[in-house]
């Protein structure tokens, strides 16, 4: 008999337990997939931030758990698709442009952005990851409601890789590490000094954009097509290789912002340098 009562407060304890899991695990977000620009966002700040890869499959279905590394991914997601900004706050048109029926309801908006203001106001001032992921909560519990996207959208191509998007990267991955004005001024010269923040920056473009990959390398015919007018494929390859290969046993394996402040900016530095230079004007 005390077997049976024993037996059966352990059922009710794991019914409960998966009571409170599915509650828990519904309340971290709405259950549709993202839109492509969001979730290719998520995929690129697992990478540069180093959250294991498991995670993201939680990001791409809309569950966001409570801890500090998706409230980081949340940040840093929003400063690529725009709907956060350390010095702006939160963005409720960044969010528009990737949700239609969210822009046609302005009721929804002005529920999310006040509902965003108050949270936003509980999180420490430098705490940014907190306050992003906060106003986005806003917007996941309004998603709820109704307004979200339950007919897939068409498809759209990315848009093409060249010198714009390299520099809107560069910007965006500017914010994403808080880079101060001075080394900003210095990155519109063509300049990239070796030191921490620099190299978290060129690792961040480099994931950003495909031209580097923390296991890979460098994307080189990706990095053929952005800088190898005039030559032969085969020789801007050969000379790469040769770049990346005489570099590696200097660096420790370790260090993932070395490695991709060697591999990728060390061994292209004129080219990089020359079309920041070109492009200067498009930094913001």
């Amino acid at each position: 008999m005390a077997s049976s009562s024993v037996q059966t407060v352990a059922t009710a304890a794991a019914l409960l337990l998966m009571h409170l899991s599915t509650t828990s695990s519904a309340s971290f977000g709405a259950r549709d997939p993202p839109p492509p620009p969001l979730r290719e966002a998520q995929a690129s700040c697992v990478k540069y931030l180093g959250i294991c890869e498991n995670r993201l499959r939680q990001y791409n279905n809309s569950i966001y758990p409570v801890d500090q590394d998706t409230m980081c991914m949340v940040r840093c997601a929003g400063i690529i698709v725009g709907f956060w900004d350390d010095a702006q706050g939160f963005k409720i048109e960044g969010l528009n442009s990737l949700f239609p029926q969210l822009a046609a309801d302005s009721r929804a908006q002005q529920q999310i952005v006040s509902c965003a203001e108050k949270r936003i106001a509980t999180c420490p001032p430098p705490d940014t990851c907190a306050k992003a992921y906060n106003g986005f909560r806003c917007f996941l519990d309004a998603q709820k409601g109704g307004f979200g996207v339950r007919e897939p959208l068409p498809q759209q191509s990315p848009p093409p890789f060249d010198a714009a998007e390299f520099i809107r990267s560069l910007s965006i991955c500017a914010k994403i590490q808080r880079i101060p004005k001075e080394l900003q001024d210095l990155y519109a010269q063509g300049i990239f000094p070796n030191d921490e923040k620099t190299r978290g920056l060129i690792r961040c473009v480099g994931i950003r954009t495909g031209l580097y990959d923390d296991e890979k390398g460098p994307n080189v015919p990706l990095l053929y097509n952005l800088f190898g007018a005039g030559q032969s494929e085969a020789d801007f390859r050969r000379r790469a290789n040769v770049c990346i290969n005489a570099n590696q046993p200097l660096l420790e394996a370790q260090d993932k912002d070395a490695q991709a402040y060697v591999k990728l900016y060390r061994c292209f530095t004129d080219q990089i340098s020359a079309l920041v230079r070109a492009n200067a004007n498009a930094m913001a």
